[in-house]
């Protein structure tokens, strides 16, 4: 009997929940300049952490081409110049002279 019952309140609870994304929509992620911006100044004061930069050069800007060009260039600098340290990302002096550059072109996005 109390198989049935949990098998009954989790149906419910899928099914509300399945409801509620209908209605309200799924959340979305967006990546906007400013966020690789302040990800960028945190990978060069070598505060960002590895899960951060892995989530950033693994997940396509669909949205903004010129945003997805930027993480295309960190990708490829992560390959040659970046070490991890403590679950924390640290860059060559080259990778941050490279990451520099890449922020500087950011801000005159803005």
């Amino acid at each position: 009997m109390n198989f049935i019952i949990t098998v009954a309140l989790t149906f419910i609870v899928v099914m509300l929940a399945l409801l509620v994304f209908r209605y309200v929509g799924l959340p979305i992620y967006r990546v906007e300049a400013i966020n690789v911006q302040r990800l960028l100044e945190s990978v060069l004061a070598e505060t960002a952490s590895t899960t951060d930069w892995d989530i950033f050069v693994g997940m396509p800007i669909r949205h903004d081409p010129e945003l997805d060009k930027i993480r295309v260039q960190c990708a490829m600098l992560e390959v040659s110049e970046i070490t991890a340290e403590h679950g924390l990302v640290r860059f060559s002096p080259a990778g941050r002279r490279e990451l520099q550059q890449i922020l500087n072109h950011l801000s005159t996005l803005e």
